[in-house]
């Protein structure tokens, strides 16, 4: 039995296992750098883009964290929230760095159906429990320079989309008001 297989999901569908990452991968390379070196593909499968980088493609397993680090008043999972699910079990990679990139670029995207390849696995052996350290259940991160340095930005996609969506909301009643007038 093979220990993962590849799979085509939206990097908006993947969670975050910690709370922080840094600016630089092990490698010393930027993550900025890496963002720009992503290139889009033509869709397929229900996807209108498939993204292809420069990094070897992410891990993700389906996974619970633990209730009591997420199971609050103000528990960012809606679902949980709202008991809508048994177990509450979300996608999560330990690529943090990687997803971020891709989450970047797919919102650059945004509103089109955006893919990207990704090993699915079978089984972890400890490796999330280990790392898992997220306050906001993997729905953001914050990013710095070092590990426990000062964030210089906290990286929230839902939150970007709905600021987008309220930008052209503003930028088209403008344009109708100019329209009118």
């Amino acid at each position: 039995m093979p220990l993962y297989e590849q799979k085509l999901v939206s990097p908006f569908a993947l969670r975050f296992t910690q709370e922080h990452i840094r600016t630089t991968f092990r490698d010393g390379r930027a993550v900025e750098d890496s963002i720009a070196e992503i290139t889009s593909l033509p869709g397929t499968a229900g996807y209108d883009v498939i993204l292809r980088a420069p990094f070897p493609d992410i891990e993700i397993i389906r996974w619970e964290a633990p209730r009591h680090q997420h199971l609050s008043t103000d528990s960012p999972c809606l679902a949980c929230q709202r008991e809508e699910c048994e177990r509450c079990e979300h996608w999560f990679t330990l690529d943090n760095r990687r997803l971020y990139c891709l989450q970047r670029v797919a919102l650059a995207l945004w509103p089109r159906k955006v893919a990207v390849a990704v090993d699915l696995l079978y089984a972890d052996h400890g490796r999330i429990w280990k790392k898992y350290d997220s306050v906001t259940y993997g729905q953001t991160v914050s990013i710095g320079h070092t590990a426990k340095g000062p964030a210089i930005e906290q990286w929230d996609w839902q939150m970007r989309v709905k600021a987008s969506a309220t930008a052209s909301a503003h930028v088209a009643a403008g344009s109708l008001a100019d329209v009118q007038a």
